[in-house]
């Protein structure tokens, strides 16, 4: 059952990133409100399905509730930074870079979560550190002036990333997956909203009737969130490592996919070196 949910997740996770790139090219100066869109509309009702299955004990006390609340902020600055990344840089390269946030989550992991990495380790992020510097290269060759600002923009995402991931370990070191639910995903819908507050009232005009990226917006809210839930669920049916070394493979599906589907052909030779060496990376890490 689980290798049918994460092939699940490969199809929404692909078509995610690809349509999220089409979305910040058409429309991007709308960045906060189209967030604010996929946590309402979409991750909400996806809280009230995940309870259904996950138990859950809402008395987290006082410290755990200000943690959850303060510091879920992080999600919905990430998913910002991640639009505005592919306003700037074409989905592969983003995606590659993107593949240096366990990086960051090991800056905080290692003293804060008391993690041990081997030596293979250790080495699977040198190839990380490698690959994306291969794939901002190959970016910085259209355009230096641009693609070095969106280059920049990618890493500060992938900064942020890692330390959304660090803090959700942390938390769920703290409090069960349900009350995370409730507390940390409610605080990430009501901070996307708080974001977004000024363009709240232009929501009719980006899903209204007659809007020319409506579709767009509905189907990458909606196979984000579809995501998100054959992870988790693949997660729940599976180990750990076994899901993270498999899902390390998205990188390829969506630089594939680009290439046919959105025609960024340019240095896809450096692409697929940098995806190869990312990959091989990410799977030496998920040892």
């Amino acid at each position: 059952m689980w290798q049918i949910l994460i092939g699940f997740y490969f199809v929404f996770g692909t078509a995610s990133y690809i349509l999220r790139r089409k979305i910040a090219q058409k429309v991007g100066q709308h960045n906060r409100l189209i967030n604010s869109i996929f946590f309402l509309f979409f991750l909400l009702p996806a809280i009230f399905i995940l309870l259904f299955f996950s138990p859950h004990n809402l008395n987290v006390g006082k410290i755990n509730f200000i943690l959850l609340i303060g510091g879920s902020l992080v999600w919905p600055v990430a998913n910002i930074l991640a639009f505005e990344s592919n306003r700037k840089v074409d989905v592969g390269v983003f995606t590659i870079i993107n593949n240096l946030s366990p990086l960051f989550t090991l800056v905080i992991a290692l003293p804060f979560l008391h993690e041990k990495l081997t030596g293979l380790q250790y080495f699977g992020f040198a190839m990380l550190i490698l690959s994306a510097t291969i794939a901002a290269f190959s970016q910085l060759k259209i355009s230096r002036s641009i693609s070095l600002n969106g280059v920049l923009t990618c890493l500060l995402t992938a900064v942020v990333l890692g330390v959304a991931v660090a803090y959700e370990k942390f938390m769920l070191t703290r409090v069960d997956f349900g009350a995370y639910l409730v507390y940390g995903w409610g605080a990430q819908i009501t901070w996307a909203l708080i974001l977004a507050r000024k363009e709240l009232k232009l929501i009719p005009k980006i899903i209204g009737k007659g809007s020319e990226v409506k579709n767009l917006v509905l189907l990458w809210a909606l196979t984000s969130v579809l995501k998100s839930i054959s992870f988790i669920t693949s997660l729940k049916l599976s180990t750990a490592s076994v899901i993270s070394s498999i899902s390390d493979f998205l990188s390829v599906t969506v630089v594939i996919a680009a290439y046919f589907y959105l025609q960024e052909k340019e240095n896809i030779v450096s692409k697929i070196i940098a995806v190869i060496l990312g990959v091989a990376g990410l799977l030496l890490i998920a040892k």
